[in-house]
Parts: C-alpha cells; sequence; structure tokens
C-alpha cells in the first residue's frame, strides 16, 4: 500500500514537470507568423558581461532594439520586441514598412523579413492600419 502511494505521487510529479516544460516550449518556441510596421529603432552600444563597451578591432558595436507590434493573419494583436544583429555599423529596418516573421508569445523566432503591403492579410492590415 504505501509502495503504491509512493508511485502515484512521483507519477503526479513527473506529469505535472511534463506539463510545465510543454507549457514553457509551447509559449517560448512555438510560434506563427505575423506581420508588423516597423517602429522607430533605438540604437543601443554592445556591452561586455562586465558592463563594458563592447569593441571589434577597436570599434564600437551597436545594436537596435525594436518594440513591435504583430498581427497574425485573424487579427489578433500581441506586442514582441526584436534587437537586430550586432555589428560596428548595423543597418536599421526601413521606419513604415512591412515586416513578417514567426513569433511566438515571448519572442520572435524566425526574421523579421520585408514584405509589400499586398502580402498583409486584410484582417492583419486591418489590426496594424493605426501602427503606421
Amino acid at each position: 500500500m504505501r509502495k503504491a502511494i509512493i508511485g502515484i505521487i512521483v507519477l503526479v510529479i513527473v506529469a505535472f514537470g511534463g506539463y510545465k516544460a510543454y507549457s514553457y516550449w509551447n509559449t517560448t518556441y512555438n510560434g506563427e507568423t505575423a506581420y508588423a510596421v516597423v517602429p522607430t529603432a533605438v540604437k543601443h552600444k554592445s556591452k561586455t558581461n562586465s558592463g563594458a563597451d563592447y569593441k571589434k578591432n577597436g570599434q564600437q558595436v551597436y545594436y537596435y532594439d525594436y518594440d513591435f507590434t504583430w498581427a497574425n493573419a485573424k487579427g489578433d494583436i500581441k506586442h514582441v520586441g526584436w534587437e537586430s544583429e550586432e555589428s560596428t555599423n548595423p543597418t536599421p529596418l526601413p521606419k513604415g514598412d512591412y515586416v513578417t516573421a514567426k513569433v511566438s508569445a515571448k519572442r520572435v523566432i524566425e526574421g523579421p523579413r520585408n514584405i509589400a503591403v499586398t502580402q498583409v492579410p486584410d484582417k492583419a492590415a486591418a489590426a496594424l492600419k493605426d501602427q503606421k
């Protein structure tokens, strides 16, 4: 009887742990195609782990930070930020252009890449109308 109770408790703990692991994966890495209008970018200096300026060959490294408002094909909105790759001379995305990406609840998984406004689904375009 005691072994059965311990077995049930272990089974419940393993099932709960599996649920939590799946839930984390689903919200972090499982995304859907979404569309956005490129907002104003904020240029930042890259830093090392110790807080000092990060430089390559004596040149300061920078990146751009974006606060995107994404809309999926159904017109549902979510706010997920994105940082460009680090470079000594990064190129910002053109403000006001339309982009698409694979976006989860927590991060941009793939992209963003520029697209024409005609490639944006109608419901997503309507949801993003105020963003332009």
